[in-house]
């Protein structure tokens, strides 16, 4: 398999993740990128010009994380990490769902005012923003999380990685005194082998 991917993308360190949980990181060849500069080789793989991007051993493209992470779930070894059944794939599918959305507020805060004119006042940073923290503040009093970290599903790890991203172009956002729990939570998800081997440098 092939994988396009930035270093500092959150959604593609969601997919190298899951790639290191599912004991698939030797079957992978990483492809580094910038997606901004919309290089040939991405493009004819992806037309959206985004990371991550994922070929299969037949040649298959697979764009979008979700998709991706999906593929690897189903192709690795080791246990799901997202149930195929209910009742057990509602508590993954809800938490993926706050931890997808906190990667895609905190991503849209930094490409917001990346991309912003001097004179252009951020109104969709500063909302996202808000959401970044009241998000916290839901994660901060999510009780299901308190042993997640021994056995962390999809959610639990999508949760994780836009923690970490946050923390990294967010600065302002000083939730650790605010949300003890979930900070000593993320403190031990950060020992995975995956989360530690995926961090950006």
């Amino acid at each position: 398999m092939k994988l396009y991917l930035n270093k500092t993308s959150p959604y593609a360190r969601l997919v190298m993740v899951v790639a290191h949980e599912k004991a698939l990181t030797e079957t992978i060849e990483c492809v580094w990128t910038d997606p901004w500069a919309s290089p040939a080789e991405l493009l004819a793989v992806n037309p959206y010009a985004k990371v991550p991007a994922l070929v299969t051993d037949d040649g298959q493209p697979i764009v979008e994380s979700a998709c991706i992470c999906d593929y690897l779930d189903e192709t690795g070894s080791g246990r799901r990490l997202f149930p195929r059944e209910l009742p057990q794939r509602l508590p993954a599918l809800r938490k993926y769902g706050l931890g997808r959305a906190l990667i895609d507020v905190a991503f849209g805060v930094t490409i917001e005012r990346r991309f912003a004119a001097p004179d252009h006042k951020p109104a969709l940073a500063e909302r996202w923003l808000a959401a970044v923290n009241r998000a916290l503040d839901v994660l901060e009093h999510d009780g299901t999380l308190s042993r997640s970290h021994e056995a962390p599903d999809l959610g639990d790890l999508a949760i994780a990685v836009g923690l970490s991203y946050a923390e990294f172009r967010l600065p302002e956002v000083r939730w650790r005194a605010s949300a003890p729990r979930l900070a000593q939570w993320l403190d031990r998800m950060a020992l995975r082998p995956s989360m530690r081997l995926s961090a950006p440098e």
